[in-house]
């Protein structure tokens, strides 16, 4: 995590970069807003990290086929896709 003794006005929350993960990796954050998460990423260990396992799951999930999936057991796919959905209405 960022360290709270040098934090600013302007500085980013962890819990708002994870909450803007997703758009972040889209390309559909306005230019201060990637520039804040940027900044935030420069100085927080646990957040690169965390982007870091967002990126290599979407790396492995882009390689699944669909074959791969219809491996998956119904109860782990259905509570995946639910998972998932949550996540994008958020």
């Amino acid at each position: 995590m960022a360290d709270p003794r040098g934090s600013s006005p302007d500085d980013l929350a962890c819990i708002d970069l994870v909450n803007k993960v997703t758009e972040y990796l889209d390309g559909k954050l306005d230019e201060g807003q990637r520039e804040r998460i940027e900044r935030h990423l420069e100085v927080c260990d646990g957040c690169r990290a965390a982007l870091d396992q967002f990126q290599t799951v979407i790396r492995l999930v882009g390689r699944l086929t669909p074959a791969d999936v219809a491996r998956i057991d119904a109860l782990t796919r259905d509570r995946l896709m639910a998972m998932l959905r949550v996540a994008r209405r958020r």
